[in-house]
This record gives C-alpha cells, structure tokens and sequence, in this order.
C-alpha cells in the first residue's frame, strides 16, 4: 500500500512517528502565521502532498528561529512541547533525496528545536541518544 507518509518517516520508529504526526497543527488559540510556515514544512517534510491545489503543504519562506519567539511565547506549552518534540524527530531521522538537503532540512530542524529549548523554556536539550531512547517503541510490531 502506498502511503501518504514519506519513506524515511516510515523507517522511523512508532513513537517518533506519532510524536511528528500531533505537531502538525498549529496552536487553536492564536494567529501565528510565522509558525503556520513551520507547520507547513514539516508536512511538506513528512508527507507526500495529496492536492497540491492547496496551501497546506507549500511554506512561502522559513522564518528564522527568533521569529518564532512571540507567536511561541503566548502560545500553551502543551502545544510549543508537541511542536519542538516534532521538529527533533526531523532533527534526527529526517533523510532527504540528497545529502545537501537532508543536511540543511536537519540543520534548520535542530536549530528550531535548540531556540525553543533554550530561549523559550530555559531547557538544556537532551542529547540525540539520550531523545532516541526516551522515544523508543514500547510495543513490538
């Protein structure tokens, strides 16, 4: 079966899976349109797009991570926790067509999550080993 999700998603694991998957909404409470564009490339990052007629998967430009510090800022942490959680599954298991991109799209994922991390929630972020095991499958499949 062909699947909306892209390979290297797939290749992850479930629980990293379903950790991307709830951080693509955007925050129900305010208007953030500089976070809507991050929303929008990590859709655009983890899923083959199905209408490309729409906007939901094609971001005009990124915005840099200090951009993100008001709409951030004001929004619930519930929702800032699940959007970092989901940009540091790209930051670690993203693998793009070429080296160059899977470089750069884990460069500006890591950089994200890092500004969220520590400008935001004044959190030292935990090493990649210490996030692949704390995220690690608890069923077998």
């Amino acid at each position: 079966m062909i699947s909306v999700l892209k390979p290297w998603l797939m290749q992850a694991p479930w629980k990293c899976q379903s950790i991307l998957l709830s951080g693509l909404r955007g925050p129900d409470t305010a208007l953030c349109p500089k976070v809507k564009e991050v929303s929008r490339w990590l859709r655009k990052v983890s899923q083959n797009d199905a209408d490309p007629s729409q906007s939901y998967m094609a971001p005009t430009s990124l915005p840099e991570p200090d951009e993100l510090e008001k709409e951030l800022e004001f929004s619930t942490c519930h929702f800032v926790h699940h959007f970092a959680d989901a940009l540091r599954v790209v930051a670690v298991y993203f693998t793009g067509d070429t080296q160059e991109e899977t470089r750069e799209n884990r460069f500006y994922a890591s950089a994200l999550h890092l500004y969220i991390a520590d400008e935001l929630f004044h959190f030292m972020p935990e090493s990649d080993e210490e996030f692949v095991y704390r995220h690690r499958d608890r069923v077998a499949h």
